[in-house]
């Protein structure tokens, strides 16, 4: 190869390189070579514009269908059940945001300000360990100001050691929370029972928070990170409902 020849490879090489940075199309003698840009457009997700309840809670399950997500919800204690409903709302993000090792939590943390502009509750998100957790920071109290509140499952409990399966010990972290809050949490039907069932162990939790402890269980008893929940609270029943979802591996916080 001559040192003219060369010098051509490596400017088309250069031109190849700028070129699937910004997506133009490189022509070379009588062949055109198309390189794709690797932008991608913009997603649109919205809450239902009829009866838009807990619409934090909807965008995050569009999250979790669109991008395989790993993020749990937990409802505020609302004072009472109008306040689970918002007005009709949209939330815009590009799919390459939310990709990489921070873009789940960033983009979800964008989403809470937004919503939280609008009017609703306000809401953060942490990640621990395979999962994010969009969890409550202010509600509005009966008098219509927002007010402070943790989330129920950074309540720490101990459970006894004892044979159980995952079940039995997914019911003993509820009722220890019910014991040192006074809040049931009745579990759904949507649990993985048969996961549950098959994964029996004799231990039992010491000094943990209850978020801590369903994630342990549910990372012994299913793959990890493969399961979410949302805890929805009942201003009426003054009490939680624990439901559990199917997410996959795509989405792991811990990738």
């Amino acid at each position: 190869m001559s040192k003219g020849e060369r010098m051509r490879v490596s400017d088309f090489i250069t031109l190849r390189r700028v070129a699937m940075r910004t997506g133009l199309t490189l022509v070379v003698g009588a062949s055109t070579v198309c390189l794709p840009s690797s932008a991608q457009s913009p997603v649109t997700i919205s809450t239902d514009g009829n009866d838009p309840v807990r619409p934090v809670s909807s965008l995050a399950g569009e999250l979790r269908k669109r991008e395989g997500v790993a993020v749990t919800y937990e409802d505020p204690r609302y004072a009472k059940r109008g306040d689970m409903h918002g007005k009709p709302w949209t939330f815009v993000y590009s799919p390459e945001e939310i990709r990489g090792s921070q873009g789940p939590e960033q983009t979800i943390a964008r989403m809470l300000r937004e919503a939280s502009a609008a009017g609703g509750p306000v809401f953060k998100v942490l990640k621990e360990g395979s999962r994010l957790h969009i969890v409550p920071s202010e509600v509005l109290n009966d008098s219509g100001a927002r007010a402070r509140q943790a989330s129920i499952l950074d309540t720490v409990i101990d459970v006894p050691p004892a044979g159980r399966d995952g079940g039995d010990l997914i019911q003993a972290i509820c009722d220890a929370v019910q014991q040192r809050t006074g809040y049931e949490i009745g579990i759904g039907p949507s649990a993985p029972s048969n996961n549950l069932a098959e994964y029996h162990t004799g231990e039992g939790v010491a000094h943990m928070t209850a978020r801590a402890a369903l994630q342990h269980v549910l990372d012994k008893a299913t793959p990890v990170g493969t399961y979410v929940w949302d805890l929805y609270y009942d201003p009426a029943d003054h009490g939680y409902g624990l439901n559990f979802v199917y997410v996959g591996f795509a989405g792991r916080a811990d990738r």
